[in-house]
């Protein structure tokens, strides 16, 4: 990295906007700077090879990043009355001969005959002693001088002089120092003479803009950078400044108004690192069968499907040792604590004409599954296919219908799509209730104090869910036991009898995150299977 330090030394900046002659110029062009060096390489006694390599090098860079720290105050901008140059009273003597020397520099460069270079030549010299001849018309007292010679003399003295309204914008920064920052690394002889260039280098912009400039060897982090949607369009350089500015130079030699050569560059503030956005443990690449035949069945049944599709899947075809990512058990048969595969069925709820009906089910893998894991789902979902007519995979059990499904890459409905439950959202409305993890109480007390300490041992609960997964606690649960989206179904709905096991208190929540978190959002003690699963809702992405 290389860094250009640039010190207001007055506290202020005064420069002209190149398209507005009534706006101040802020922050200074890197075209503006590219300028000063070059000026102080050509004021120097003797012009160094090496400074011009430097200057070389540098114009071949990519357009530099900024460093400007806070705001700039702008001067209010009054019309100043300048006395005009002394050549405008009495006219530009040297204007016939630099005309006559440009004529001559052009017939060279063409490659002119012999006879068009001497023509030439001899316009130069007549130019030149028609000028010297002019000077001492001049310096030569006149006895009795013409009416109008008296005038021109008159016009030159100050009371009298011609004035040109001039206006003279000035930025006052809140910090006096910024620096223009360039990626590529300099090799050392550039470094060195871009060095000696700073080191001469008095001002930027106008004369009275008095810097001091020096190669900065420490990290700057800028402010400013080169952006194609930037609304700061600044002048830069590139390949062949240095020529375009001798060439310019030749032609105007420092009297004439002039443009300065530049290539335009927007410019706007560094784009912040994308931080990711808060995920759970489940990943979005799932696994769908949609339904195709069979019975209907509704969001209910969710749980009975989907201990259905792991049966079908790894009980009737999985192995002894399965690895707990895939099985949910440890070597042991005890529940693995590390995230695996989670059965949903999904149901098409949220939208006006939702019916609750079941659409498809789902294998939701987690995020960190192996590829070893994963071959072995495959071949596990592969061998089930094989066995099924057609593909075809028809679940059923104990209080379930036959409902047949096929696995598809691109299913056709809108509920059976994993894009519809993994979008980025900050709420979140359950589709299925959530199986708490712990009882809280009785949420249904008549008793207020009762009831609103049960509603708050929920909430801590659902919010506990959350951080389970891998995402920050919610700002806010709303607790219903009646369903929140078109087409869901009650919760009470949910409790099937299940002989032997005590029954998991079961709740639709809506719930709010401060920033959006990306789904799928799988919660509660029944995430494996179906319940818990929550539709991002309002803004998503």
């Amino acid at each position: 990295m290389l860094s250009i330090q640039v010190e207001l030394l007055t506290g202020r900046y005064v420069a002209t906007a190149h398209d507005d002659r009534r706006s101040a110029e802020w922050p200074p062009h890197p075209a503006r700077l590219f300028s000063a060096l070059v000026a102080a390489h050509y004021e120097a006694t003797s012009t160094s090879p090496a400074e011009r390599e430097a200057l070389l090098w540098l114009e071949a860079q990519p357009a530099p990043s900024l460093r400007v720290v806070g705001g700039a105050g702008r001067r209010d901008i009054h019309d100043v009355f300048v006395p005009v140059n002394d050549v405008t009273t009495v006219g530009d003597l040297g204007a016939p001969l630099e005309e006559s020397q440009t004529a001559l520099e052009a017939i060279k460069a063409a490659g002119g005959s012999a006879a068009e270079i001497k023509k030439a030549e001899k316009a130069v010299e007549k130019r030149r002693k028609q000028l010297a001849d002019s000077l001492a018309d001049l310096s030569r007292p006149e006895p009795s001088p013409a009416t109008s010679t008296l005038a021109a003399a008159r016009a030159l003295l100050p009371e009298r002089r011609t004035r040109q309204m001039r206006t003279f914008p000035v930025v006052i920064p809140d910090e006096p120092t910024l620096s223009f920052i360039w990626q590529a690394d300099a090799p050392a002889a550039v470094k060195q003479a871009l060095e000696s260039l700073c080191a001469r280098v008095t001002r930027l912009g106008h004369s009275s803009s008095l810097v001091w400039c020096r190669v900065d060897d420490r990290p700057v982090t800028p402010t400013l950078v080169p952006r194609p949607d930037g609304e700061l369009v600044l002048r830069t350089v590139g390949p062949g400044q240095l020529e375009r500015l001798d060439a310019a130079f030749a032609e105007h030699q420092g009297v004439r108004g002039r443009v300065l050569p530049a290539v335009p560059q927007r410019y706007g503030a560094p784009a912040e690192p994308k931080r990711p956005r808060p995920a759970s443990v489940f990943a979005a690449d799932w696994i769908v069968f949609e339904r195709v035949a069979g019975a209907r069945v509704v969001g209910s049944k969710s749980v009975d499907l989907t201990r259905a599709l792991r049966a079908a899947i790894l009980e009737q075809h999985g192995k002894p040792g399965m690895p707990p990512s895939l099985s949910g058990h440890d070597s042991t048969g005890k529940p693995t604590t590390q995230p695996h595969l989670a059965f949903l069925a999904l149901p098409f709820v949220g939208s006006e004409y939702a019916d609750g009906s079941i659409k498809g089910v789902a294998i939701v893998p987690p995020r960190e599954l192996s590829e070893a894991d994963r071959e072995l789902l495959y071949r596990l979902i592969a061998q089930w296919e094989r066995d099924q007519p057609e593909g075809r995979l028809t679940l059923a059990g104990p209080g379930l219908p036959p409902v047949t499904f096929k696995r598809v890459a691109v299913p056709s409905m809108e509920a059976a799509r994993p894009t519809r439950w993994c979008q980025s959202s900050t709420r979140f409305i359950t589709a299925t209730p959530i199986a708490l993890d712990r009882n809280p109480g009785n949420l249904r007390s008549n008793l207020e104090r009762t009831a609103h300490k049960a509603a708050e041992e929920a909430r801590e609960s659902i919010a506990a869910s959350c951080e389970s997964i891998g995402l920050p606690r919610p700002s806010g649960v709303e607790l219903s036991f009646a369903p929140l989206l078109q087409g869901g179904q009650s919760s009470m709905a949910y409790l099937a009898a299940r002989a032997g096991k005590a029954q998991r208190v079961r709740i639709h929540a809506e719930l709010r995150f401060d920033e959006p978190v990306r789904g799928p959002l799988l919660i509660g003690a029944g995430r494996h299977f179906g319940l818990g699963l929550c539709l991002p809702v309002g803004e998503t992405r």
